[in-house]
């Protein structure tokens, strides 16, 4: 009787063992969201994208790479300002990334181009300010040209806790 005991206890410490290694807990669904998030984000899908990269976040705030493409995701969407704060978070996470700051740096300069698209639209059709936004509107145009930049996807287990 004693015997079966340990053979069950056995048995049961193996499930265990074997359960705890399936990659079912938060490191195996951090990385299966990931994938989901990136295949989103690859086809274009940035709602999806974002709600994915959001949930990686969550189970992991220190993930660099999660809040890069949170940022691409909702700049891609014209959510400048959530934006924004996503690329700031993942400079506080690795500063010496060089892509968040340049797209921060494109996020705040659509952000000025916004600005004065506004102010150009609520000044009176003789206002002599309107030809002054007009020139910085071309300038803000032409430095412009592709707002987000990337990153390729870290499967190789950037994932960090």
């Amino acid at each position: 009787m004693l015997g079966k005991t340990a053979n069950h206890f056995f048995l049961i410490m193996i499930l265990v063992l074997l359960t705890a290694c399936s990659g079912t807990g938060p490191k195996g669904k951090a990385f299966a969201r990931l994938e989901m998030a990136d295949k989103a984000y690859e086809q274009g899908r940035w709602v999806e994208a974002e709600q994915h990269y959001q949930a990686i976040i969550e189970v992991a705030p220190k993930d660099f790479y999660a809040w890069f493409r949170l940022g691409n995701a909702r700049l891609r969407q014209g959510n400048i300002e959530a934006a924004i704060h996503a690329y700031e978070s993942a400079l506080q996470r690795d500063p010496r990334q060089p892509k968040p700051y340049h797209n921060l740096a494109e996020a705040y300069l659509l952000l000025a181009q916004r600005s004065l698209h506004r102010s150009y639209g609520l000044l009176p059709k003789d206002a002599y300010e309107r030809a002054m936004i007009e020139a910085k509107l071309e300038k803000l145009q032409a430095i412009i040209y592709a707002p987000v930049s990337d990153l390729p996807s870290p499967a190789k287990g950037l994932i960090r806790y």
